[in-house]
């Protein structure tokens, strides 16, 4: 504990430019990533750690400076998915101009999949952060205080006089158990909280990189129900929310856990939802749902072409989809769907297809995104080959959103027009199914987001653009860079690759009983 003794850290999610999805752009909710590294350092060592979370506390590039300077941090780290690159990009700048010996250390999803592209493109980034970040964080800080060579760091990407150096990966921690819970302390208190009770899906969805692995690794009953005991009684939240890619993974740990969730009487002090996958529910879990007092339970269907679900690497079919939205429904649960427009070779008949099955299904939340060509996902290796329909016509990261972004060309239909069936679908879920209340109700909840996909496709993407909040010097601050080519989003993928399969043996040989769900969905 007497490492860091006086070095501070600062972890930042950048601030919004653009309020295009207010659930996500504008949070009830702390960024677990960044409470989860805070919880990992000051566990592990003796530093300062503060946490600035700018979309959650509405701040802008300017206030969340401020509050570094005031912090004086020796290093700021910086998490992003793909669309939020460039804006931690823009505060990195603003960092090493106010603070110019502080180290700028950007992680997250993004520079995982694209490490020399991200340092390229933003110098503002002295080092990324390669995968998962908790031992890798800690390790850099030490060395970067003691002086020692970063080439001893595994998992992280640096400048040395001009030159970028990658170093060997970092193995991905596989006893969640020995990971600290999130420092939610460090932020303000929140009306939701999100738990990560399982790290990793089995499956090789075509348009997700699956960042935390193919293996599912679990955290411990009492581990989980202790966090969630902690959460309602020190912070008293109105909701929690489950960050687990496939909640049910493990059908047995699962019975168990709602089971202790229903002793605790979790679900009668807060409400709570999951999202997991059809294979990975039946009529048994479902009714466990219901005694532990679930909200909704959300299933991940994206198509309801067979052929496409085929091919799409989810191992399902229609009737498994259609079963499990029966099951839960009989049960009594209410249930969330997501669908995605934009699968491979889609073209107006396929999309009418998942619409009918959206329509059938009839889900209490219905959900209808546009397939993105993130870095790293097989969508995005197959459009920059300009396979399977798809085009990539920006690497601009702003434009990689999933309801507004304008990242991707489809050849058998024209934006304006997906984006049509889009607001049609969800017209067509609820009238046809007599849903008029719930049809008010979801306008008015999510009215933000739904006037600016209108807007869109009545001006195309320049009513966007002006809707934006981007300081004036955003777009000429962050020109410097090389932009991303088509050939790297190939070679992303087979890095990926790569990566997945290592991880997945080494599971198997240290911990087999985490890596026994994946074997027989080799095929997915």
């Amino acid at each position: 504990m007497s490492e860091l003794k006086n070095f501070t850290i600062c972890l930042v999610n950048p601030p919004v430019i653009q309020v295009l999805e207010p659930w996500y752009d504008t949070p009830d909710f702390g960024r677990t990533a960044l409470a989860y590294l805070a919880g990992y350092l000051r566990e592990h060592s003796s530093c300062q750690v503060h946490i600035i979370d700018a979309k959650f506390e509405r701040l802008s590039f300017n206030q969340v400076t401020d509050r570094l300077l005031r912090l004086q941090p020796d290093l700021v780290g910086l998490t992003a998915f793909t669309n939020e690159v460039k804006p931690a990009a823009y505060q990195a700048n603003q960092v090493k101009k106010a603070l110019p010996f502080c180290t700028t250390v950007i992680g997250g999803v993004h520079v995982t999949s694209i490490p020399n592209e991200t340092m390229e493109e933003f110098p503002f980034f002295d080092i990324g952060v390669v995968g998962e970040g908790e031992q890798t964080l800690l390790e850099l800080c030490v060395h970067l205080q003691s002086g020692k060579s970063l080439a001893n760091v595994n998992g992280i990407i640096y400048r040395d006089s001009g030159i970028l150096i990658k170093t060997e990966p970092r193995e991905r921690i596989l006893d969640q158990d020995s990971i600290p819970f999130p420092a939610w302390d460090l932020l303000p208190p929140a009306k939701n909280y999100f738990i990560q009770s399982i790290r990793g899906c089995p499956f090789n969805c075509l348009f997700c990189m699956n960042p935390n692995g193919r293996v599912a690794r679990k955290r411990s009953v009492p581990n989980v129900i202790e966090e969630m005991e902690w959460i309602i009684n020190d912070f008293r939240p109105e909701h929690i929310s489950f960050g687990d890619e496939l909640f049910s993974v493990d059908m047995t740990r699962t019975h168990e856990l709602l089971r202790q969730m229903a002793n605790h009487r979790i679900g009668e002090r807060v409400k709570w939802d999951v999202q997991t996958h059809v294979r990975y529910v039946n009529r048994e879990l479902f009714l466990d749902f219901k005694k532990a007092n679930v909200e909704r339970v959300e299933v991940g269907i994206e198509t309801g072409d067979d052929d496409a679900l085929r091919t799409m690497g989810k191992g399902i079919n229609r009737k498994m989809i259609i079963d499990a939205v029966q099951a839960g429904k009989e049960a009594g649960v209410s249930i969330g769907s997501f669908f995605l427009f934009g699968q491979p070779n889609e073209t107006p008949e396929t999309i009418a297809k998942t619409i009918d099955l959206a329509v059938e299904v009839n889900p209490d939340l219905p959900m209808f995104g546009l397939m993105t060509p993130y870095p790293g996902t097989e969508v995005a290796r197959l459009a920059a080959q300009n396979k399977a329909g798809y085009r990539i016509i920006s690497t601009d990261w702003d434009d990689y959103n999933k309801q507004l972004g304008g990242a991707l060309e489809f050849a058998n239909l024209n934006r304006k027009q997906i984006e049509w069936l889009q607001t049609t679908a969800y017209l067509k879920v609820y009238l046809l199914n007599g849903r008029f209340k719930d049809l008010m109700f979801f306008l008015w909840e999510y009215r933000h987001a739904g006037w600016e996909v209108l807007k869109k496709m009545i001006r195309g993407n320049q009513s966007a653009l002006k809707a934006s909040s981007k300081p004036a010097d955003y777009d000429g601050v962050l020109s410097s860079g090389e932009r991303t080519s088509k050939d790297s989003f190939i070679s992303a993928r087979q890095d990926w690759n790569q990566t997945q399969v290592r991880e997945l043996k080494r599971a198997k040989l240290k911990s087999p009983h985490l890596a026994k769900s994946i074997n027989s969905k080799k095929s997915a």
